[in-house]
């Protein structure tokens, strides 16, 4: 994966809130990003998600096209968000360390 094309969040959509979830009928939150990721990054934030021990297990975080979405209480809304940003910065500052390692050794 080429580190420069890494994405960002730009920004958050938040529908209005609810003080208990229903992700079947509740509206999710959206993580707006500046460019689509790529499968393998895709892949590796969807599983960090999930060994996350934290909300974010539950929250139904999926990746879509440019949009990070995933369900929140008002309650927690704002954990979640900055959940999802410290793991995608987490993740990328990942990527761009293994990156340099491998553009050391060559």
């Amino acid at each position: 994966m080429s580190t420069s094309r890494l994405p960002r969040i730009v920004g958050f959509d938040v529908p209005r809130l609810h003080q208990q979830v229903d992700a079947t009928a509740d509206e999710a939150i959206t993580a707006l990003l500046d460019q689509a990721p790529d499968e393998q990054w895709t892949g590796r934030f969807l599983q960090h998600c999930a060994t996350l021990a934290s909300q974010l297990s539950l929250a139904e975080v999926r990746v879509e096209g440019t949009r990070i979405v995933f369900h929140g209480s008002i309650a927690d809304a704002r954990a979640l968000a900055d959940a999802v940003i410290a793991l995608v910065n987490r993740l990328n500052d990942q990527l761009m360390q293994e990156g340099n390692q491998l553009a050391g050794e060559e």
